[in-house]
């Protein structure tokens, strides 16, 4: 999967004649796992395309979404998702919720 993102991100962001870079997006099972390693791989100018882990929260969409911005918001201040999740619950749940060895 990594080796996917990173190509499709270099050949959307690559300069081409008079056309713009396009903002690259992440999707298809994606989970806040995910969100430190991509963050990492190609920096912060990036879409997170996610669905079914937001819609699939334990504690409804909402959740999601706030467990996903949560999982940002960790990942740009460098703080491993473990420990930010310890004062935002939305994080924890979803940590919980979607346990996984998956990398990108």
């Amino acid at each position: 999967m990594k080796e996917t993102y990173l190509q499709v991100w270099r050949e959307l962001t690559f300069p081409f004649y008079h056309l713009k870079p396009t903002l690259p997006m992440p999707a298809g099972g994606m989970i806040v796992q995910l969100v430190p390693q991509i963050m990492a791989d190609i920096g912060k100018d990036f879409i997170v395309g996610v669905g079914g882990a937001i819609h699939a929260h334990p504690d409804g969409p909402r959740a999601g979404a706030t467990a996903f911005r949560q999982a940002i918001d960790a990942s740009v201040k460098g703080i491993p998702l473990e420990k930010y999740a310890e004062d935002h619950k939305e994080l924890g749940r979803a940590l919980g919720t979607w346990k996984t060895s998956k990398t990108v």
